[in-house]
C-alpha cells in the first residue's frame, strides 16, 4: 500500500489517459451489501473472458474486497514501465485495493479514498481492452462517487438485486443517484433469482415479477442467476466452466453486455 502513497497524488486526467485505451467499461452496483454484488461482478468478468473479449476486473471496495478470493489471485504485484501489472486468471486481468491490504482493515476516509482509487487506476498498465468490469462497493458514498467521475462519459452501470423487497427498496435508491450524475443503466440483474433442484425451481427470496421490476427500475432486466451453493465450495471459476444453469445464466449475461 506504502507504493502508491509514496508515488505522490496522481493527477485524475491520468486516469482520463488509461481509459482511452479501453472501449467500454461497465459498472456493477447494488448500493448495499448482501446481494452478491462481486459474485456477478467476478463471474460476469471471467465469462467475457472467457468469450474472447480483453477484459479486466477492477474491485474498489476499500474497507470489504472480495474480488481476489472469487477469482483466485494473491499477491505480490510486479510492475513494469508501464505501470503495476495485473494479476492474471486465465486472460483475465485483475487488479484490486485487497491485493495491497489482504485482511488489514485500511482506516481511510474522505478525499483519501477517492484519491487512492483514482491513482490505483491510473498507476494499473491495463493495456487495450474490450471491456472494463468496475465491482463498486456497497454503499453510496466517496468511493461510488468516485468511480462515477473517473469513467463519466465511457461508463454505464448494471444494478444488482436479489428479488427481496428490502433489497429492491435500496438498489433503487442507486438507480434515482446514477440519474442524477447522469451516469447510463444498462439494466438489472436480479441475483439469487431462484434454487434449481433437478429440475424444479424454488424462489428462496421470493418470484421475481419482471414486469414489476423492469416498471420500478425503468430498466430492462438483462440477467436472471440462480443460487449456487456450489460456489462456496468448489469456488467461482470451476463453477462457471460446468455445464450447468448457472453458468449458461453467466453466459447470457455476458453475450447481453457485449451486445
Amino acid at each position: 500500500m506504502n507504493k502508491l502513497h509514496e508515488s505522490g497524488l496522481v493527477p485524475l486526467a491520468a486516469a482520463k489517459k488509461k481509459l482511452e485505451r479501453i472501449e467500454k467499461v461497465v459498472l456493477i452496483g447494488s448500493g448495499k451489501g448482501g446481494v452478491g454484488k462481486s459474485t456477478i461482478a467476478s463471474g460476469l468478468a471471467l465469462s467475457l473472458s472467457q468469450e474472447g473479449q480483453k477484459t479486466a476486473l477492477f474491485d474498489i471496495d476499500i474497507h470489504g474486497s472480495s474480488v481476489p478470493e472469487y477469482v483466485d489471485v494473491t499477491p505480490p504485484l510486479s510492475s513494469n514501465k508501464d505501470g503495476l501489472e495485473p494479476k492474471m486468471k486465465g486472460g483475465l486481468k485483475v487488479m484490486s485495493l485487497g491485493l495491497f491490504t489482504g485482511s488489514v482493515p485500511l482506516p481511510i476516509r474522505g478525499n483519501s479514498k477517492q484519491e487512492l482509487i483514482t491513482q490505483l487506476f491510473a498507476l494499473t498498465d491495463w493495456g487495450d481492452l474490450d471491456c472494463l468490469i468496475v465491482d463498486l462497493p456497497p454503499s453510496m458514498g466517496d468511493e461510488l462517487l468516485s468511480a462515477f467521475r473517473i469513467f463519466s462519459g465511457k461508463a454505464t452501470l448494471a444494478l444488482v438485486t436479489t428479488p427481496s423487497p428490502v433489497s429492491v427498496s435500496v438498489v433503487l435508491r442507486l438507480r434515482r443517484l446514477a440519474e442524477i450524475e447522469k451516469v447510463p443503466v444498462d439494466g438489472v440483474i436480479v441475483n439469487m433469482a431462484y434454487l434449481l433442484a433437478g429440475n424444479r425451481k424454488s424462489f428462496p427470496f421470493g418470484r421475481p415479477d419482471r414486469k414489476l421490476l423492469e416498471s420500478d427500475f425503468a430498466s430492462i432486466i438483462i440477467g436472471e442467476v440462480p443460487l449456487e451453493p456450489l460456489v462456496s465450495i468448489r469456488g467461482l471459476s470451476t463453477a462457471l466452466r460446468d455445464s450447468n444453469e448457472f453458468s449458461r445464466a453467466f453466459r447470457k449475461l455476458a453475450h447481453c453486455i457485449v451486445s
